[in-house]
């Protein structure tokens, strides 16, 4: 996903193909889960009233604490699926339209030009995947549905990586053992 010269005019194709008519993205991300998904964000004080919310925001990697509001509006348009007006910290605008049963992205800043390191188009691709395990219902994606609601999304970001590394290590330990026995039958 090239979104280095993303301006207001500009729309990025995410790769989400044959979206179905009737894909309500409300009822995919209820309360905070939305700026959950952001995969660097500590969330806390979140409060919403309507549509627009506050959140204290703590990013993992800078360690930076930042106050952000915004505005989340689901089905705005006919075309636009979600759109999301960041406030006070971080001005940005987001939107996740319907073209043609694609799933595209809008970004509109003041700047005019995303940076391909802001970690806002982290956040992006991380709705986008969310999104993708809504599109199939095959027992994977019921499964990671499950566990990315029960818990992945209930932690903070380092309690991720922190599972995520132990997750590596036992399927490399898995692994081991497992050419530890086919060695040993085969070998001896």
């Amino acid at each position: 996903m090239n979104m280095a010269h993303s301006t207001l005019t500009d729309e990025v194709d995410l790769g989400l193909n044959a979206l179905p008519a009737a894909l309500d993205l409300q009822a995919l991300f209820p309360e905070d889960r939305l700026l959950r998904l952001h995969p660097n964000w500590f969330i806390s004080d979140f409060q919403q009233k309507g549509t627009s919310f506050t959140v204290s925001i703590k990013d993992y990697v800078t360690e930076e604490e930042f106050p952000l509001s915004g505005i989340v509006t689901f089905n705005g348009t006919a075309n636009e699926l979600l759109h999301i007006q960041l406030t006070e910290t971080i001005e940005i605008g987001i939107s996740f339209l319907n073209r043609d049963n694609k799933l595209k992205v809008q970004i509109s800043s003041k700047d005019e030009k995303i940076d391909p390191e802001d970690p806002i188009l982290l956040w992006i691709r991380a709705i986008k995947e969310y999104i993708r395990l809504y599109l199939k219902c095959t027992p994977v994606t019921l499964f990671f549905r499950l566990l990315m609601n029960k818990m992945v999304l209930k932690m903070d970001p380092s309690q991720r990586k922190i599972c995520l590394m132990m997750a590596k290590i036992t399927a490399v330990e898995l692994l081991v053992i497992l050419l530890v026995v086919i060695g040993y039958v085969f070998f001896v």
